[in-house]
């Protein structure tokens, strides 16, 4: 019995999402930065691209750990941050 509940208990923390998420900008760059839970996140940056032909533009920065901060250069006026998690 105390068996199986360990396992039931390793089998949902690794299906848990990061918690304690931030997201912010500086200039052409977004960030993420996730401070618990488990699993991964990166930053995705929304907006108006340099050469207005173009459009919309979206842009997703690399898939990082919990800890650690996920980073895009954005060409052009960024409008929106946002986290994206994954399990």
């Amino acid at each position: 019995m105390l068996t199986a509940s360990l396992l039931m208990a390793t089998a949902s923390n690794a299906h848990a999402a990061p918690t304690g998420c931030s997201r912010w900008q500086d200039g052409y760059w977004a960030y993420s930065k996730c401070t618990g839970g488990t699993g991964t996140h990166a930053v995705s940056a929304y907006g108006m691209h340099v050469n207005p032909a173009n459009g919309p533009w979206s842009v997703t920065g690399p898939r990082v750990g919990v800890g650690e901060t996920s980073a895009v250069n954005f060409p052009g006026t960024i409008q929106q941050v946002y986290v994206d998690l994954y399990d």
